[in-house]
């Protein structure tokens, strides 16, 4: 009698091992464990902040550590969380689109949010991080980049008028964008000075132009006079030389459409120098 019991108990025992075994595959999943860099067609990152997106050309070791992600229960929670988000946009090669950003503890794969397991999550965050710090990384700009102008103290975002830009469409298409925007003396409105008491501003950008083309300016008495004529403004690398006075100055720089993004663009804003 005893030794039907211990079968039958160690039976259940072997159920209940089973049972666990799974309710364990089924709660943990790798959803891409069958990736391979051949079904890729084209692989970017976008890392918020900066706010920056770059290519990956050679998606091998990002197809690596996808493998390696574990996901456990559905949680969007995410949303209530602060931190860098790393988004990984992957074309396959049948034209389909996922996403997946790795925000640990979490991660949201087409806008669907899961806990995940943290070492997995964080090296695709590593990846992503060292890819930034790589100058030679490809960037990606779907639009002209964001103009900062700080002299001394003071910081003034500059205020974007025309450009003509190239974004790498389906395939090997390209799409070409023009547009037009009023001139700055036009823009009165819509420029706040920059006050100042130094001589010089440094221009920066969120990404580096291939080339500044010029700068010139316009007193602020010519404010509504399209027709006025400007006058160029010394430019020291990134570096310009101000005007005493209320200026309106114009920039026009250009960008190399390299990985299938890039222009021109202009930009325009208000200082007022005391010096």
């Amino acid at each position: 009698m005893k030794k039907h019991r211990y079968f039958l108990f160690a039976a259940c025992a072997a159920l209940a091992g089973c049972g666990l075994f799974l309710w364990m595959s089924s709660a943990v999943n790798r959803p891409f464990a069958h990736l391979d860099s051949a079904d890729l067609a084209c692989v970017t990152v976008r890392l918020s902040p900066p706010d920056k997106t770059l290519l990956i050309p050679e998606p091998g070791q990002l197809v690596e550590y996808l493998k390696d992600t574990v996901i456990y229960q559905r949680d969007d929670s995410y949303q209530d969380y602060c931190g860098q988000a790393v988004t990984f946009s992957l074309t396959m090669a049948d034209g389909s689109q996922t996403s997946v950003m790795a925000f640990s503890p979490f991660l949201v794969i087409d806008g669907v949010g899961y806990r995940t397991k943290h070492e997995p999550c964080e090296a695709l965050n590593r990846f992503a991080n060292k890819l930034l710090n790589d100058p030679a990384a490809p960037v990606i700009l779907e639009d002209p980049p964001a103009l900062a102008v700080v002299s001394g103290d003071a910081s003034l975002g500059a205020l974007l008028g025309s450009y003509q830009w190239q974004r790498k469409g389906d395939g090997d298409s390209f799409e070409n964008i023009l547009s037009d925007s009023p001139h700055p003396l036009d823009c009165g409105e819509l420029l706040s000075p920059l006050d100042t008491g130094e001589q010089t501003a440094v221009l920066r950008f969120a990404e580096a132009p291939d080339e500044i083309l010029n700068v010139r300016c316009w007193s602020e008495a010519d404010l509504g006079s399209p027709d006025a004529v400007g006058q160029p403004v010394v430019l020291r690398g990134n570096e310009i030389e101000l005007q005493p006075g209320g200026y309106i100055y114009e920039v026009h720089a250009a960008w190399a459409p390299e990985s299938g993004y890039g222009g021109t663009a202009s930009y325009s804003f208000y200082v007022k120098s005391t010096w």
